[in-house]
């Protein structure tokens, strides 16, 4: 398999979603909906979800793929594509220019991602690896920070929308963290935040609750830049579980120690 060809083809993909969701952005037609209270969708991300997973399905008939918004295609297959057509969509729905499209490939086989993007049509971000391939933004080659101590640091982190569950809400973990940083960005997008410690904006990045579209192809894009991704209690990246913590590498143990405290 040419995970290099298929990363092309991906962000081929995503750019053109990209498109369609940029439209919508500056639209005055947009649908809203609830999935809850806190957790919002649109017509972009239906028509968004629809244009990639029928893209994926002329392309790779044999593969998998599992998708926000439900579109799902089993038949045990190796690779399985996960597919988020707009990530951060509370965002885009109250304008705020913060949101992405992103869709990785997985192997079963080798229980690992092989191929990821992140776009952010707004600023044209592209961000991409593919395994044992580098990651890349736009066409240039990224890597992580080189920051050592986490005390100098600044980290990303989400919420759940289960907010009102102190047992999963992420206010203990913040809570802990905050005093041992410099500073904490809460931006909305997984998917954006993995990519921006990918490049060095972030130095670390932790949230709990999230789908394996939400991380898996920003895993895979840090891991490629030369930073570190695990569980909480550092056991190795899975997308399929849901919990993440992504740095550099060199505060990987101290982000770690602040989360578990």
């Amino acid at each position: 398999m040419d995970y290099k060809a298929i990363t092309e083809y991906a962000i081929h993909v995503c750019k053109q979603a990209g498109a369609l969701v940029l439209e919508g952005y500056y639209s005055n037609d947009v649908i809203i909906d609830y999935k809850s209270r806190t957790n919002l969708v649109t017509n972009i991300d239906y028509e968004s979800e629809t244009l990639i997973v029928e893209s994926i399905k002329n392309k790779y008939p044999d593969h998998d793929i599992v998708a926000e918004e439900g579109s799902l295609k089993k038949s045990n297959s190796n690779y399985v594509w996960y597919v988020d057509p707009l990530d951060a969509t509370n965002n885009f729905a109250h304008k705020i220019p913060h949101f992405c499209v992103t869709i990785a490939l997985y192997s079963r086989e080798i229980k690992s991602t092989v191929a990821g993007v992140v776009y952010e049509p707004l600023r044209d971000e592209c961000f991409y690896a593919w395994k044992d391939g580098g990651a890349y933004l736009n066409t240039k080659r990224i890597y992580v920070s080189q920051i050592q101590d986490i005390g100098i640091s600044v980290i990303a982190t989400g919420f759940p929308y289960k907010k009102d569950d102190p047992a999963v809400n992420n206010l203990k973990q913040f809570n802990n963290v905050l005093p041992n940083v410099q500073g904490i960005r809460r931006m909305g997008s997984a998917a954006i935040d993995l990519s921006y410690v990918a490049c060095g904006r972030f130095d670390g990045y932790w949230e709990p609750m999230l789908y394996p579209w939400d991380m898996a192809a920003g895993a895979l894009i840090v891991e490629e830049a030369g930073g570190m991704v695990t569980k909480y209690n550092g056991e190795a990246f899975d997308p399929e579980y849901p919990e993440i913590c992504a740095t550099n590498g060199l505060i990987h143990q101290q982000l770690l120690d602040c989360i578990n405290a």
